[in-house]
């Protein structure tokens, strides 16, 4: 069953209970309405399937609404990244060289526009890099000025990352903003918006997701829900001592925590784990016969499990309204898909 946010329940999430704030919303404002724009397109990719809100706009633009959005990520990973393209509005060009691909702002702004460099990093995928450049350079110069170690002509607004930027324009004034979703390995960061002024790049704001956390866990009620993320941190442990570039150990953590923090204020953009829920209890119950401390932290999340259901039941009830058959469903949709998402077991197992 798919859940998505319809327009009542978006209203829903401005009286969210306990410290959760209505999401998303602009803060460290420096100028809000260069950020107007911006934060229709963050609200839409909240409101989307996207288990990651950097990977929403072939959603959203699925959809034909007016978003303004001119350069977006395209939703695929890895070596196939690359982005969705107003091409009207972006100049798409393939360099061949260190920066493989560019895609420059059409229209100046003060002499000035956008430039978005993708470079070949590895296996993983690719860097990104977004700049301000003088529009009078052409492609073929800029992609010299922009190679790695070697930047000139430019002002850096990130480079050498993991993250695809976004650029959006507003439709009434015509400015386009560059927006940074941070590193994808965070769970719903802020995206941070940046405006042009006489050739100058400046941050006019952030656009908040969540509040402000360290751990995951406190966007979850205190109890019952808490103690299972806790528990099942400790039952994923520590990294055997070389894993190599995979890092399995550490993606597991990165995914289980956007799962935990998507079930605590988006649970209807979760995506299914590699494993359905009996092949987790199957791979689960297999462990626990390999030692006494395995059985006992085995059997504490059978324990804890019915109790974290029902805490996560009330808090759909609180936070987005939900009938309570209809909150149990959804509680237990997004917790297995949260449990699942802490463990990777072959299948048929």
């Amino acid at each position: 069953m798919a859940f998505r946010l319809s327009g009542g329940l978006a209203l829903a999430l401005c009286a969210m209970a306990g410290t959760l704030q209505a999401q998303p919303r602009i803060t460290q404002a420096a100028d809000a309405d260069a950020c107007k724009q911006a934060l229709i397109v963050a609200k839409l990719a909240f409101e989307s399937s996207a288990p990651k809100l950097s990977d929403a706009a072939p959603l959203i633009l699925i959809d034909k609404l007016a978003t303004g959005i001119l350069l977006a990520p395209d939703g695929a990973n890895g070596e196939d990244a690359s982005f969705v393209v107003d091409e009207t509005t972006i100049e798409r060009v393939k360099t061949g060289g260190v920066v493989k691909e560019m895609f420059l702002q059409s229209a100046a702004a003060d002499g000035f526009r956008f430039v978005v460099t993708q470079q070949k990093m590895n296996w993983q995928g690719d860097w990104y890099g977004l700049y301000l450049a003088d529009a009078a350079l052409d492609a073929g110069k800029l992609a010299d000025l922009l190679a790695p170690e070697k930047v000139e002509a430019a002002k850096i607004v990130f480079d050498r990352a993991w993250q695809r930027p976004w650029l959006v324009r507003d439709p009434a004034t015509r400015q386009v903003v560059g927006i940074d979703t941070q590193h994808p390995a965070g769970f719903l960061d802020d995206w941070i918006v940046y405006k042009t002024s006489s050739g100058t790049v400046t941050p006019a704001c952030h656009i908040a997701f969540r509040p402000p956390a360290e751990e995951v866990s406190v966007l979850l009620p205190a109890g019952p829900l808490r103690d299972l993320v806790a528990l099942l941190d400790q039952i994923v442990g520590v990294p055997s001592r070389d894993e190599g570039t995979l890092q399995p150990t550490a993606r597991i953590r990165i995914a289980a925590a956007q799962a935990w923090a998507n079930a605590a204020l988006r649970p209807w953009a979760m995506a299914a784990p590699y494993n359905s829920a009996s092949e987790v209890e199957r791979g689960l119950k297999a462990w626990s016969r390999r030692s006494p401390v395995f059985a006992a932290q085995y059997r504490r999340m059978h324990d804890l499990y019915p109790r974290a259901r029902a805490a996560l039941t009330t808090h759909y009830r609180r936070t987005l309204k939900k009938p309570p058959a209809e909150a149990a469903v959804l509680a237990k949709q997004a917790l297995d898909r949260a449990v699942g998402a802490h463990f990777v077991f072959p299948k048929g197992s």
